[in-house]
This record gives C-alpha cells, structure tokens and sequence, in this order.
C-alpha cells in the first residue's frame, strides 16, 4: 500500500510538472490521482480496522473462555473458605453459649471446635489472567462494558475486600491464641476449658470474632460467589 501512495504521488508531481498539459487537463489528471491515493488510504484503514478487530475479538474469546475457569475455582475457594468461617461461627456460639455452664461442655464437642481457637483461613484467588489483561492495557478488548465493568470490581474491590478481612480475622487469631498460650494447661483430662472461658479477655476476643465474621467476612464471601456466577452468566451469554 505505501509503494502504490508513492508511486501516485509521484504522478501527480509529474503531472503538476508537464508544461505540454493544459491546466484543465493537468488538475483533472491530479484529482484522479488523489482520489486514487484517498480510496487507497480508506481501503487500508477498513482492512487494518476489520483485521484489528478480528484479532480482538479472537483475543476476548480466548480471555473470557480462561477467566471463566479462572472463576469457576474461585467459586470452590470461596465457598470452601465461607464454609470455613461458618463452622468457626458454630464453634464460637458453642463457647459462648456454654459459659458460665461448664457442664454444658462436652469432650465431643471440646475436640471438634477446639481448632476455632488457633485457626484461619484465605484465598487464594486466581487472578493472572484478570492481572495480564490489565497490566497490557488491553481491557478495550472486552467489547460488552457492563461484563467488563462487573470484572473489575470483583477483582479490585470483592477480592480485595476479602483478603482484607481475612487478614483481619487472622490477626485477630494471633492475638487470641497469644492470650491463650499464657493461661493453656493441657492434662489426662484434656484442655482446662472452663478456665479460659472464666477469662474476660477471651470471652471478649470470641464475641469479636464472631461479630466479625457474621457480620463482614461470610457476607463479602456470599457476594464474592454471586458475583463470580453471575459474571459466569454473562462470560455465557457473550459466547453464544
């Protein structure tokens, strides 16, 4: 295409140059050839706009097809850690519940939420592919905005918000099973529960896990696994 631009050019500098031609025929000689040379330039345009947009199209199927398995296993983290948090809600409630009526407490049920005291959890979200796109500058590729736009917040703010908050509740637990280390006695008969629930500072610590949990990390969890199925939905949709 640039060597047909030069060698028209060229034509119309000849033309413009040839004393034998009249001017009447000299301007119609170089407005063909300028015609010429804008269809050219437009037939190119369309041809490197049509391709560019093949390439991208062929880009955001590819992306979308991976984005989708990369949700469809952040959706088995997600709710694999909710659950997480929701039998450590049960086994907070159970101590609670249980103080100040130790007999209430049975070993059964001592071994089974014992872990809720030292234990945490995070996620482990599979977001190269989503980091790829945007560190290439390349989220035009993406031609349907509300499925783009839902992306980005799940990546920047849902996943974001809860590794925050399990950070949180993470250093929550550290500070709880500091408190506990101090004041443990392991003996024949088991754990001195009924000890460490006596302790203020325990019985405290537990309250504000549990409030932490009902109240911020389960429900960013729930939004996080609606928000990856619906966008799943859409990711559908576009590849019909």
């Amino acid at each position: 295409m640039e060597n047909e631009i030069k060698k028209h050019t060229k034509i119309i500098y000849k033309t413009a140059k040839n004393s034998q031609l009249e001017i009447f025929n000299k301007i119609r000689d170089i407005c063909i050839e300028i015609i010429i040379i804008v269809i050219a330039v437009s037939i190119s345009i369309t041809l490197n706009n049509w391709n560019e947009s093949r390439h991208n199209r062929q880009e955001e199927k590819e992306f979308l097809i991976g984005l989708k398995k990369d949700l469809q296993s952040d959706i088995e983290n997600m709710e694999s850690s909710k659950k997480f948090y929701e039998e450590s809600i049960q086994g907070l409630t159970y101590f609670l519940t249980a103080t100040g009526k130790h007999s209430l407490l049975s070993k059964d049920s001592v071994n089974k939420y014992m872990d809720i005291f030292f234990s945490s959890t995070d996620l482990d979200p599979h977001i190269e592919r989503y980091e790829g796109l945007k560190s290439s500058g390349k989220f035009t590729i993406i031609e349907n905005k509300e499925l783009l736009n839902n992306i980005i917040n799940l990546h920047e703010v849902i996943i974001q918000r809860i590794h925050i908050l399990n950070n949180k509740y993470y250093a929550h637990q550290e500070r709880l099973g500091t408190i506990i280390s101090q004041c443990i006695q392991i003996s024949n008969n088991g754990i001195n529960i009924p000890v460490l629930l006596r302790r203020s500072d325990i019985l405290l610590s537990l309250r504000i896990g549990r409030g932490m949990i009902a109240s911020n990390v389960i429900p960013i969890h729930a939004t996080g696994i609606k928000d990856c199925k619906d966008i799943i939905t859409q990711i559908d949709e576009e590849l019909k």
